[in-house]
């Protein structure tokens, strides 16, 4: 590590966002902890596409990014949730429309961006798609909870019903960051297929559910 880092940590904070250590940016230690190796977890129609475990330092990344105002981390998550999104649309044969999972409007407000769907957009542009590939073609329909907020038992019922589907036909991928239970994904799936939509399979950046797959 060179003077600059340590220096830049003293008079502006800077440190990085997956580990604490001073210096800007990721540091070379917590990029090199993360590799992406996409993986297929058949749970249950859909399919579901994990791209990472959900482990450090991902966790400290995702949350600087989500709740902590550092969106300049959606190239970098993009970048790891891309071999995912290459591998899915290489699967469809062609590009399906690409579904975000919405955010709640009051979690838009306090973050100043919908993540999921910055994550999808740098994401899709790594793998060179048309900008309409990304369809959000989801919205919030009452107020839910955030899910860290609920226990693991609560959380199917803090999202049943919460979401609907413009309507359409034709194939879709839903996309995620970050699966733990799968009920925010479940219900997306739900309201997808409810509207005419051909839910191929559900993308996500990583998984939570089962982190030994990548042991």
């Amino acid at each position: 590590m060179g003077v600059f880092e340590p220096l830049a940590d003293l008079l502006l904070g800077a440190c990085c966002p997956g580990c604490g250590a001073p210096g800007l940016g990721v540091c070379a230690d917590c990029l090199a902890a993360v590799r992406p190796a996409p993986r297929v977890i058949l749970d249950g129609p859909p399919p579901v596409v994990a791209c990472l475990p959900y482990r450090a330092p991902l966790t400290s990344l995702v949350t600087a990014h989500k709740d902590r105002g550092a969106g300049w981390l959606c190239d970098l998550l993009g970048s790891w949730l891309a071999p995912g999104l290459a591998a899915v649309v290489e699967a469809a044969g062609s590009c399906p429309a690409l579904v975000p999972l919405p955010s709640t409007p009051a979690a838009v407000r306090r973050r100043g961006a919908d993540h999921v769907l910055d994550l999808l957009r740098a994401a899709s542009v790594r793998c060179g798609l048309p900008r309409e590939a990304v369809s959000p073609l989801l919205r919030r329909t009452r107020r839910v909870r955030d899910q860290v907020e609920v226990s693991h038992q609560e959380r199917s019922g803090n999202q049943a019903g919460s979401m609907s589907a413009v309507r359409g036909e034709g194939p879709v991928v839903v996309v995620d960051d970050i699966r733990t239970t799968g009920a925010s994904l479940d219900e997306a799936v739900r309201a997808l297929t409810a509207s005419g939509h051909d839910v191929l399979a559900a993308l996500v950046l990583a998984d939570a559910e089962h982190p030994r797959r990548w042991a």
